[in-house]
């Protein structure tokens, strides 16, 4: 990304770096949604290839790296306790419900789509509380 001199251009530059959370935050939110079941398929077509599961966990857990190595972030242990258990529980979710097959079963165990409605709706509480 090539960056301006004059005065105008900066903004725009400014403009662009900005907008790099909201890209993360809309990537974070559709990779859940496919992960936790709200988005069927995901499949592009062009190289007959069907986007799985393991996507959207990197992803996802890719959002959440580059959110802390942000400068807007600040430090884990800066956070209070009832926000570091409310960021903790987004990726022990997410990596949870990929890798063992009881975090699953006690999603779906909660009913069926209600256990991934929550299990989406407690990974955006984790991003909200990481990112704010």
């Amino acid at each position: 990304m090539a960056y301006s001199n004059r005065m105008s251009g900066v903004l725009g530059d400014y403009a662009n770096i900005r907008t790099i959370p909201a890209y993360l935050s809309a990537a974070y939110l559709l990779a859940g949604l496919y992960q936790f079941g709200g988005i069927a398929t995901v499949e592009l077509s062009w190289l007959s290839y069907t986007l799985g599961a393991e996507h959207a966990v990197l992803v996802s857990m890719g959002a959440f790296v580059v959110a802390f190595a942000g400068s807007s972030t600040r430090q884990f242990e800066n956070y209070e306790t009832w926000e570091q258990v409310a960021i903790a529980v987004g990726p022990v979710v997410i990596l949870g419900e990929h890798l063992t097959t009881e975090v699953t079963d006690f999603l779906l165990g909660l009913g069926d789509p209600l256990g991934m409605q929550l299990a989406f709706i407690a990974t955006v509480v984790s991003w909200a509380v990481s990112v704010r």
